[in-house]
């Protein structure tokens, strides 16, 4: 099979000096042993190879290159500069643009088609609501779920009720929400992401929010022209102008292995500092997870499960009481892969905003 990547990205790729910088913070590199071949390093290089001729386009690698857990840190230790996972992004789309689509996301790209979501099989929008709800327009903040928030009602409850301690007039989006294509654009689907982000468009102007919060990390990461926000940012800005005040955590369990969403600012950690007695602890590099791993959870489903396994591990070292998850999407798919349990090892895993309703309460 013949590939001809766009000029600037075969720049990119060529940019790379092998240094490894890059595989430092990969979760797939730590969890396989750092095996070279799970880390960015490799896929670079194997893909400016491929750029140049120098290698056969097979399935296998197809497949290799559309899976990991596509959290983006391998670009923020690059020290020329590449946008690591923007190269590995900018790949798949060209080669899906030249009709090489791999078998591993096929059926994620048909449930899109049939449902509107590349979890569709998964979600019942607004769940959660009373049946005729429909959100009022010009809300103070919106409350935009995101797909997987929807598959876990029980964290959009909990969600929804910490957003009411900071404002009254939260309004969830409801029913009609539509996918933001933060999925599949790091698939490398680009018509699918440009199409969802022109329904996300349309539909966020037709409520006229004066502000809008997202459970999904990776929506509101991508859409910050748009005026999203995550939940963690929400929170720490509510702490700061006094809407809302911490409470302590009584007794000796308080040590907090928070797994943070990859694309963050740090603030989910700085907001549960600001909580009194807990002992938030240190994590390696690699520990990260947000909706982007959807991917690999679906696709290598064992790999996925090594990585929780890993995590457990630092987790059960740092002698943790809570693993306390971001992400709304990894909390679900931790949930799937312990079969519904809630904690291991003695560890109670709960998502973040689950944790924080019991810590955070409001100043009026």
């Amino acid at each position: 099979m013949g590939v001809e990547f766009p000029e600037r990205l075969v720049r990119d790729l060529g940019r790379c000096i092998g240094c490894g910088a890059c595989n430092i913070p990969c979760p797939m590199f730590h969890v396989e042993d750092l095996r070279e071949t799970e880390g960015p390093r490799a896929r670079v290089k194997l893909l400016y190879m491929l750029s140049q001729g120098k290698m056969e386009l097979t399935e296998e690698f197809l497949s290799y290159i559309f899976t990991c857990m596509n959290c983006g840190l391998c670009s923020d230790f690059c020290p020329v500069g590449i946008d690591v996972f923007d190269a590995i992004v900018g790949s798949r789309s060209a080669l899906i643009d030249m009709g090489y689509v791999p078998l591993v996301t096929v059926d994620m790209r048909d449930v899109r088609r049939r449902t509107g979501s590349p979890i569709g099989d998964k979600v019942t929008k607004g769940v959660w609501l009373p049946p005729d709800y429909q959100p009022q327009k010009g809300a103070e903040l919106l409350f935009f779920g995101g797909c997987w928030m929807h598959a876990v009602p029980e964290v959009a409850l909990a969600t929804n009720r910490l957003l009411k301690r900071i404002t009254r007039k939260v309004v969830p989006a409801g029913t009609g929400e539509p996918c933001c294509g933060g999925l599949v654009h790091v698939i490398g689907e680009r018509d699918s992401s440009e199409e969802s982000r022109e329904e996300l468009k349309k539909f966020l102007s037709e409520l006229s929010p004066k502000s809008v919060v997202s459970g999904c990390s990776l929506c509101a990461n991508m859409f910050k022209d748009l005026g999203m926000k995550d939940v963690a940012s929400v929170i720490e800005q509510a702490l700061k102008d006094g809407k809302i005040r911490t409470k302590s955590i009584k007794g000796k369990k308080n040590r907090i292995f928070l797994v943070p969403t990859c694309r963050g600012d740090g603030a989910s950690r700085r907001v549960l500092n600001e909580i009194e007695n807990a002992r938030v602890l240190e994590v390696p590099e690699w520990v990260c997870c947000d909706c982007g791993a959807t991917l690999i959870h679906q696709a290598e489903p064992e790999k996925f499960d090594d990585w929780l396994s890993k995590l457990v591990d630092a987790a059960s070292d740092a002698d943790a009481d809570y693993i306390v998850i971001e992400e709304v999407a990894c909390y679900s798919m931790i949930y799937e892969a312990l079969e519904g349990r809630n904690k291991v090892r003695g560890m109670k895993i709960i998502s973040l905003p689950s944790f924080l309703l019991d810590y955070i309460s409001s100043s009026s």
